[in-house]
């Protein structure tokens, strides 16, 4: 698959096959990423949810973080009723280290579903760390064939100051800097400077979105916010977060949100910063997002579940 092609058909219609691959128990903004795919039922065929891991707080317990990511899984699927219609896999309990995937798992469902669907392209969307993409390429590099992979994380191309902080690449750098040498298909969401990080809601959002009593309602509304409120920051006095991940799905249900365009695959050094070269692979970069059509499309989709 060349870019321009995978950019033709994420403009088009039909209906795509995705993996959803996230670290869901470390923010709350997975766990709506989740949902808007369940929902997502014109675009979007969810065929499986998998852990990944993160090593959040002072013990850095890689398998803690993956067995939270699992269960909050578990969680989103039987809340949303569909704990029957999509398989759950756990993903690695480590980061990768040189030369050596973690295998796991989330790894080896993605090369499964590769030869499951083969002539069929199928969409990782991963916003979490790239562990299980990486793993499952160094396993089987056949899987660039039809695996194209959408990875959430890192900074804007121009702006690399924070890279080496940033989570979803700090959890497991070597993953990182493997998915950006690898020659697989690659759509690149840089978090932060003009990133995803444009995706902010408030208490009221959630109001406005969610205004009935079922379990998914009273979930996304008001037991997740709730539960993460110790993390999240306020503007003259308003709780504000944001749902950094639901960028991954829209790209797939609404690309005219997205500036794109296709650039040589930057390396990520061991420091932390990018480092560029012109003949290095291509990979698609999204420049810039429109913040209200991902978010309308957020609260359509997860509506979709009532």
């Amino acid at each position: 698959m060349t870019m321009e092609q995978i950019l033709e058909d994420i403009k088009s219609p039909r209906i795509k096959k995705v993996i959803h691959d996230a670290d869901m128990g470390m923010e709350m903004d997975d766990q709506y990423a989740l949902a808007f795919c369940i929902g997502a039922k014109d675009r979007i065929e969810l065929i499986s949810a998998q852990a990944a891991t993160f090593g959040k707080g002072p013990e850095c317990d890689y398998f803690r973080g993956m067995e939270a990511s699992y269960n909050e899984i578990i969680k989103v699927l039987n809340v949303c009723g569909v704990s029957d219609k999509y398989p759950a896999y756990k993903g690695p309990t480590r980061p990768m280290s040189f030369g050596e995937p973690v295998d796991c798992d989330a790894a080896r469902n993605i090369i499964n579903m590769s030869k499951k669907y083969k002539g069929e392209i199928i969409y990782v969307l991963a916003t979490g760390c790239c562990t299980n993409v990486s793993s499952a390429f160094l396993m089987d590099p056949s899987i660039k064939e039809n695996v194209v992979v959408v990875w959430l994380g890192g900074t804007c191309l121009e702006n690399d100051s924070e890279l080496a902080g940033e989570c979803n690449l700090s959890w497991d750098r070597v993953a990182g800097q493997y998915l950006m040498s690898l020659d697989i298909p690659l759509i690149y969401l840089p978090a932060y400077d003009h990133g995803t990080c444009v995706l902010e809601i408030t208490r009221a959002t959630l109001n406005e979105a969610f205004k009935g009593d079922t379990s998914v309602d009273r979930f996304f509304r008001d037991e997740l916010p709730d539960r993460y409120s110790k993390e999240a920051y306020y503007v003259n006095g308003f709780w504000k977060r944001v749902l950094f991940d639901v960028a991954a799905p829209a790209v797939l249900t609404n690309p005219e949100a997205y500036d794109f365009r296709i650039v040589p695959a930057p390396s990520i050094t061991d420091e932390g910063r990018y480092a560029f070269d012109c003949t290095r692979h291509k990979i698609i970069y999204m420049e810039k997002m429109e913040a209200e059509p991902v978010l309308e499309a957020t609260w359509k989709y997860m509506n979709n579940i009532l």
